[in-house]
């Protein structure tokens, strides 16, 4: 059974390995090396235990058995910074399930109206599914290739 859960600042070693694991296997290579490392720095444990303690950051972890399998975090009520689900567990209908329980809890605290996310060259089909459309081409930032992308919440 899937489970999602606020994290902890004990977390943070966890998080780290699962986020660093797949942007080695399915971001990295379209980053150049300086790129890639900064990624990869920006995704440390130190890193991620600095996210966790600053009050704009909001983690949420996806479990399956006590088994750590997926990351969302916002920053700001209103950009996604991190969405992440393990390899072995893609195509599950996950990465929606978190998106939507850090969506809500985004609007629980803001009068947020749009999300903005800046996409990797993989997770562009993901964040396309969830609704949200490039708002311009491809970018390069230090090596890293991205693209910028817009979700406009509609009235309910």
């Amino acid at each position: 059974m899937f489970t999602i859960r606020p994290a902890s600042l004990s977390d943070a070693a966890a998080i780290s390995a699962l986020l660093q694991d797949l942007t080695r296997r399915f971001i990295a290579p379209d980053c150049t090396e300086e790129g890639a490392a900064l990624l990869l720095q920006a995704m440390s444990e130190s890193a991620i235990a600095g996210y966790i303690q600053q009050p704009n950051f909001d983690y949420l972890l996806g479990e399956m058995n006590a088994e750590l399998v997926a990351v969302v975090a916002t920053r700001d009520n209103s950009h996604l910074y991190h969405l992440f689900v393990a390899s072995h567990c893609q195509g599950r209908g996950y990465a929606a399930k978190l998106f939507a329980e850090a969506k809500a809890r985004c609007l629980q605290r803001a009068d947020t109206k749009i999300f903005t996310v800046n996409s990797s060259l993989y997770a562009l089909p993901v964040y396309q599914h969830l609704g949200f459309v490039a708002v311009g081409g491809q970018r390069d930032t230090q090596g890293i290739r991205d693209v910028p992308m817009l979700l406009v919440l509609t009235q309910q």
